[in-house]
Parts: C-alpha cells; structure tokens; sequence
C-alpha cells in the first residue's frame, strides 16, 4: 500500500530534466572564529552577505536562528556563486498538486523530512513549506546527486 501512494506522490511531481545553475563557488570566506547568519548580515567583523544570498549558496547552513554560531571557525562559505549553464548536477520539479506535501519534496530530493531548509535556502520564495499547498505550477530545483554542498573547485578565498 505504502509503495502504491509513494508512486501515486512522484507522479503529481513531474520532474523535468532541464540543465540550471548549480551551486559553484566563484570566491569564498572562512571564518577565524564561530559565526552566525546575523554576523554575515550585518558585517560584523567579516565581509558583509545578505542572508538570502548566503543560504541560496550555501544551502546546509540552517539560520533559522540568525544569531546563533552555526558556521563553526575553518569552514568554507561561498560568498560569490559562478553561474554555469553547463553543469548538469541541478534537476528541476515541477509542483503539480496541492496535495504535494514539504515531506513528499525533501524525500523527492533526497533528503530528509527536517531538511526542508535547504530546498527553501535554494529556491528563496519558489518553494515555503508553509505555503506549498498555494504553489502549485512553481518549479523548484534540487541537486540530482543529492549533494548540497558548494563545490569550491574553481572558487578563490576572499578577506583573508
């Protein structure tokens, strides 16, 4: 039965397969010490990142919770993407139910329930979970080889 409906929820998700841009860094930061989203927002201390822009290129850091440390001293944050119409690595779906759930869509993109953050961080307004009924149409991206990281292979580190 359960294979039946998970069959019945891909079908009112049809996936296109349509070439976009995936998350590859031009230029990235790494921090000195712990910092949180605000921190990126404001400047305080380090080159200043709206935090949108901030989440939709580094779609697994969770600011949620602007003010907590969440991006820990060393890590590498993309701060200027490098758009490249060849990368293959990003899929589009399409919504085409209000009865799509944000469960049916992260399990979609292969990842899990308490994850939905990073779809959202990567679409901005295209996809809210707490308005997904009202999206219908809307087409969102994910990564085809369910890795959210930036790649940082031809990225260069800014502010030293």
């Amino acid at each position: 039965m359960k294979s039946i409906f998970f069959a019945a929820v891909v079908a009112l998700i049809a996936v296109l397969q349509v070439s976009a841009y995936s998350v590859i860094c031009a230029e990235h930061f790494i921090p000195q010490s712990d910092v949180s989203c605000y921190d990126f927002q404001t400047g305080n201390g380090i080159m200043r990142v709206r935090i949108n822009d901030l989440t939709g290129m580094n779609p697994l850091i969770d600011c949620s919770n602007t003010k907590k440390k969440v991006i820990k001293k060393g890590t590498k944050i993309c701060v200027s993407p490098n758009f490249d119409v060849k990368n293959k690595s990003i899929k589009r779906a399409r919504i085409t139910s209000s009865k799509v759930t944000c469960k049916d869509v992260t399990k979609h993109a292969g990842l899990k329930e308490n994850q939905a953050y990073i779809l959202e961080n990567m679409n901005g307004n295209v996809l809210r979970c707490d308005i997904i009924s009202q999206q219908v149409d809307n087409v969102f991206e994910y990564c085809k080889d369910k890795n959210y990281n930036p790649d940082f292979s031809k990225s260069k580190r800014v502010y030293e």
